[in-house]
């Protein structure tokens, strides 16, 4: 028996212990928004977690927005960074109404698909090296959860990027979707900008040509990056907040008008076309002036030479499991955006198979726990 089918094997045999901590930090509420106090909660727990299998942790203090932990296991030369998050979308209070719960091989509740799920596997992948043993002594393993990812590791992604910078490879556990050989191996970058349009208020109907209106300048723009839009070649342009004038009907053209977007992009050209483009914008009306705040958010994560080592690594131990494997890029951003852009070799999706992240049907298969697990104990392992 290969060294991957011997941890798939051992996480088969103590998977209702996997369940049985997935249940602990699935009920351990941890909205990116909510109290700090209850988020620390769940914080702690996992800092214990790892303490309990050698590692020696430190905590980040990010102010309100909560705790981050670091762990580090081995002494070695070689060292793997495990990256994840586990702050979730859910309002706190979430649980009170759906608990951790398993029916038909699935096992759901707030955040268990992302990331929750993806953190315990870490624990059972190096628990299962440890008592297998099968840990490298020339490997350090060192880890980062942080817990502000789903509002865009505002206070994390420079940490992410420091430890990143230092490690030989990074495995990110971000939902596997519904296939064990699932990984992600590119994603897009984002921009996320406020454009407002600044004018001339007055009376809507006495004289409208006395007013400069932001919202008509507003529509200009609108339809001008919709035409930019081009899902082939790997950019659009997202508007999802749009704010101008007053709540209801009033005879008053406001002032000033604001639209945000979120821009995404498949490479760095890509990306430094947007930037041009929104340069480039200038106001069609009299007496209308632009305001373009924000910018970047993520780079993209592409493939490259870099990254090869962990993605042809990641398929052999697949095809070893028996699974066919599926590398897919997605539109979404993650931090495996951040490790990528230092030039640590570095692979995202490696959390547990489900589907409906972000929605109240979320949900990971039961069945696909010991394949995923061992895909990452083995990446660990040999990378």
């Amino acid at each position: 028996m290969g060294n991957s089918k011997m941890i798939e094997a051992y996480v088969a045999e103590h998977q209702r212990e996997f369940l049985g901590i997935l249940e602990k930090v699935v009920n351990l509420e941890s909205h990116t928004y909510g109290p700090r106090k209850v988020k620390d909660q769940c914080g702690m727990y996992l800092k214990g977690l790892f303490e309990g299998l050698g590692f020696t942790t430190d905590l980040v203090d990010a102010g309100k927005t909560g705790i981050h932990i670091t762990g580090r296991l081995g002494s070695g030369t070689q060292k793997v960074l495990l990256v994840g998050h586990y702050d979730t979308v859910f309002p706190t209070g979430t649980t009170e109404k759906r608990p951790f719960s398993v029916k038909d091989n699935k096992a759901y509740g707030p955040g268990i698909y992302d990331m929750k799920g993806g953190l315990i596997s870490y624990y059972m992948a190096v628990k299962a090296l440890r008592e297998l043993g099968m840990l490298p002594e020339d490997k350090q393993i060192e880890f980062f959860f942080n817990c502000d990812e789903e509002a865009g590791s505002g206070t994390s992604k420079d940490r992410i990027m420091q430890l990143a910078s230092q490690a030989g490879a990074c495995l990110v556990a971000e939902p596997g979707h519904d296939s064990v050989g699932y990984v992600t191996a590119e994603r897009f970058g984002r921009s996320v900008v406020k454009i407002t349009a600044k004018g001339e208020a007055g009376h809507a109907g006495n004289r409208p040509d006395y007013t400069a209106n932001p919202l008509l300048e507003l529509s200009y723009i609108l339809i001008d990056l919709e035409s930019r839009c081009d899902k082939k070649r790997g950019v659009w342009y997202s508007p999802v907040s749009m704010h101008g004038g007053d709540v209801g009907p009033t005879a008053m053209t406001p002032a000033e008008a604001s639209v945000i977007y979120d821009i995404r992009y498949l490479n760095e050209a890509l990306g430094q076309e947007v930037e041009e483009v929104l340069q480039s914008l200038k106001p069609r009306l009299k007496n209308v002036q632009l305001e373009i705040t924000g910018g970047r958010e993520k780079p993209p994560f592409a493939q490259s030479k870099v990254h090869a080592k962990v993605f042809n690594r990641a398929k052999e131990i697949v095809e070893e499991l028996g699974y066919t494997y599926h590398p897919t890029r997605l539109g979404g951003g993650s931090d495996c955006n951040f490790t990528a852009s230092v030039g640590c070799p570095s692979l995202c999706g490696l959390g547990l198979n489900g589907d409906f992240l972000h929605n109240p049907q979320e949900y990971i298969r039961i069945d696909t726990i010991p394949p995923r697990v061992a895909l990452v104990a083995e990446l660990i392992r040999t990378l």
